[in-house]
């Protein structure tokens, strides 16, 4: 029997998760230069803002469950845990965000930077799965599909913009 995260704390790291994308596309649009970038940034702003928004949903339909066959998870154990699993790009504040920002110098690379961040999450997101009661599961892997729509329409995205350079 090992320590498992309720579907709670889950939410709240997808919650947190979505802050920080939010924060960087924001960061990214006051830095663009060329208004198609800018348009690009508040647009994955606008839909960072929209996956934070269905996160806090969850979260309000979500009920603490203790389940009889499996232990909660220990507070500093927990903490231990997710520092392990988010030490890469993930959850690493706005200091990193205005890094990144200033490197995003063109909508290419700012996609390139996005996708890294949605496959570190949904990375993040597949470890968990086995770090949650069973009953939580399939809230993890409603957060999961979450994750995959924002990689599959930053590819649409990224596929776009090679289009459109190849066509220049």
């Amino acid at each position: 029997m090992g320590v498992f995260f309720s579907a709670k704390e889950m939410v709240r790291i997808a919650v947190r998760n979505e802050e920080t994308g939010l924060e960087f596309y924001r960061l990214a649009s006051e830095r663009a230069s060329a208004p198609g970038l800018k348009r690009l940034f508040d647009d994955l702003a606008v839909q960072e803002q929209a996956h934070k928004a269905r996160f806090l949903a969850l979260l309000d339909r979500v009920q603490e469950q203790a389940q009889p066959d499996e232990k909660p998870a220990d507070p500093e154990e927990t903490g231990r845990f997710i520092a392990a699993m988010t030490d890469s790009r993930l959850f690493e504040g706005e200091d990193k965000n205005i890094a990144l920002a200033a490197k995003a110098s063109d909508g290419k690379s700012a996609v390139e930077f996005a996708l890294r961040f949605e496959k570190d999450t949904l990375l993040f997101f597949y470890q968990m799965l086995e770090q949650v009661r069973s009953a939580d599961r399939a809230l993890v892997e409603e957060i999961i599909r979450e994750e995959k729509s924002h990689i599959r329409r930053l590819a649409e995205i990224r596929k776009e913009l090679e289009s459109h350079s190849t066509r220049s």
